[in-house]
């Protein structure tokens, strides 16, 4: 990968299948796009092992396509695919490195798995991607923010070397031979109010009413005319974890997600056992995922 000083934002490249210098130069510089603007930040190399612990956070196998976006000589797709089987597209914004990376494709003979697109990447759809990989400023990272909640499925790991997302807080962090890893995890939007029911019992007025930002929250739970704090609210992906206190008692809901119902289990107190809770309301919008 590359870091990204204060002039150029790398993207991704298109090129289904890089080539070599073996091959002729039509092919070599297909794809690559006049006019676009100027780089945000200037390409200096990711150290290897930063781009393996990235790819340690991203969890890739044969079935993950990974984008990193201001993919620079395009060694994080490159080593994705030679090392864990997975597909990768490479954003750039500079054609040289495009030309560059298609080459060092085809040396590591992972052409077949691996694209480099010359392209901007706040215009590129990152729709696809099961995981994402970036060296940004911290600037351009929050600037790009809005379009990962926007097009990522819950649970897509983001990863980023050196910089992090400003206030949405990482869900974990390693540091690498004096190198900081950030990771991320998308998470899904479970804010909002729901109806409970309770070992197949649903009682008029029971509620949950959750508030996220990011993919931490709160909230309150009102059962049996009773209301008590949610507290600790955790969103990884569709997984939810969160805890219920009442006076000094602490009970522990887990569960997941999934189409507008959060399943799950009570652990502790008297409110031990199944619950299962329908939302009822528009979700909220979470910071950071509108612009």
């Amino acid at each position: 990968m590359k870091k990204m000083l204060p002039l150029m934002l790398a993207l991704l490249g298109a090129c289904a299948g890089g080539t070599s210098r073996d091959t002729a130069q039509d092919d070599e510089t297909s794809g690559l796009v006049a006019g676009l603007r100027e780089p945000d930040v200037i390409f200096v190399p990711t150290p290897m092992p930063v781009v393996e612990q990235m790819l340690t956070f991203a969890d890739l196998d044969k079935d993950d396509l990974v984008y990193d976006l201001g993919s620079g000589d395009g060694r994080i797709v490159i080593t994705a695919a030679k090392e864990r089987g997975a597909r990768g597209v490479g954003i750039d914004i500079d054609p040289e490195r495009i030309v560059e990376s298609r080459e060092n494709a085809g040396t590591a003979k992972v052409s077949d798995r691996v694209e480099f697109r010359n392209a901007d990447l706040f215009e590129t759809d990152l729709r696809p991607a099961t995981a994402v990989t970036l060296y940004l400023l911290q600037p351009l990272n929050v600037k790009l923010r809005p379009k990962l909640f926007a097009e990522l499925r819950p649970g897509t790991p983001v990863v980023s070397h050196d910089f992090d997302m400003g206030e949405w807080e990482t869900d974990s962090t390693v540091v690498v031979e004096g190198k900081t890893v950030h990771l991320w995890y998308i998470p899904e939007n479970v804010s909002g109010t729901y109806s409970i029911n309770r070992g197949g019992r649903s009682d008029k007025g029971d509620q949950l009413d959750l508030v996220q930002r990011y993919q931490r929250g709160s909230g309150s739970l009102t059962l049996s005319g009773r209301t008590m704090k949610v507290e600790n609210l955790r969103v990884r992906g569709s997984r939810v974890r969160f805890a219920i206190t009442e006076n000094s008692a602490v009970q522990t809901f887990e569960g997941e997600f999934k189409d507008n119902t959060l399943t799950g289990n009570v652990r502790g107190g008297a409110l031990q056992g199944a619950l299962t809770a329908r939302r009822t309301s528009k979700p909220r919008h979470i910071s950071g995922s509108t612009p």
